[in-house]
């Protein structure tokens, strides 16, 4: 398949601020690293519902400020033979925050573990342990939009 025939997923990617430090991820699924959470936009889901649902679902996190859309950019899975569009949101949650991962607070789907930790990172640790190329530069560019340096 080309890059032009994957069939396109669109996808919201959350960059999790408490004020002070970013909410990162470890991945087992599919890949190990880390990365900021992220899910699939359902069909028919506007961006704002598939954050509050994302977050809720990989974090457990309910109460959050939408400070606005970072960034986006566009990736292929060839493991899955699909092309991603990912549009980037950075929120700001309460410093209080008490992470859930595993799903285990979704009662009503099916469960997939995804991740086995996560950690609150300043800005240099989280820019060094993320994963993917393009979730760095996003995560920089929420820096730049907070005003906050990335040393």
């Amino acid at each position: 398949m080309t890059k032009s025939n994957l069939q396109k997923r669109e996808i919201v990617g959350l960059i999790v601020f408490d004020g002070e430090k970013f909410l990162l991820l470890h991945r087992k699924l599919n890949w190990k690293g880390w990365e900021y959470p992220k899910g699939g936009i359902e069909e028919g889901e506007s961006h704002e519902e598939a954050i509050k649902r994302e977050l809720w679902e990989e974090t457990g996190l309910e109460k959050y400020e939408l400070i606005g859309k970072i960034s986006e950019f566009e990736f292929v899975d060839r493991a899955r033979n699909k092309k991603g569009h990912t549009h980037n949101y950075l929120l700001r949650v309460p410093s209080t925050a008490v992470v859930k991962l595993n799903n285990e607070h979704v009662l009503d789907k099916e469960v997939v573990i995804e991740h086995d930790d996560f950690k609150w990172c300043l800005p240099k640790e989280a820019i060094k342990l993320l994963t993917h190329k393009d979730m760095k530069i996003s995560l920089k560019k929420a820096l730049n939009h907070l005003g906050i340096e990335a040393s």
